[in-house]
């Protein structure tokens, strides 16, 4: 997957302002043609996912009053996914502890059992 950076021909915060003020339509256009770049540089098996992602943030997007409150309403959505990734690393660190104490002491003294060596 290539670094989505930005280089000569990508716009920048003022030039995406300026768009969206004085052509709503065509800053829409070009933010849907940036997203769809940017998942399409991604992996494959990652791509589905990325656009059911998308899809959900649209969804929210057309759901809100304003734009504000449509920013909090996406914003939330990152956060409740960061609290359950956080709580699912919480659980399999726990269930990993609990395997390891699970597991009998080890020995500190080890008998040493001789091999014989092969003849040839």
């Amino acid at each position: 997957m290539k670094s989505h950076q930005l280089n000569e021909q990508e716009m920048g915060f003022e030039e995406w302002k300026a768009l969206a003020k004085n052509d709503p339509a065509s800053f829409e256009a070009k933010r849907r043609q940036c997203i769809e770049a940017l998942i399409d540089s991604a992996p494959e098996e990652k791509r589905r996912r990325l656009r059911g992602l998308q899809w959900q943030i649209d969804q929210t997007r057309s759901l809100a009053r304003t734009p504000m409150a449509s920013c909090i309403a996406i914003s939330n959505m990152m956060w409740d996914s960061l609290y359950l990734l956080n709580q699912h690393q919480r659980e399999l660190a726990h269930a990993t502890s609990v395997k390891q104490s699970a597991r009998p002491a080890a020995s500190t003294a080890a008998t040493v059992l001789p091999f014989r060596t092969r003849q040839s």
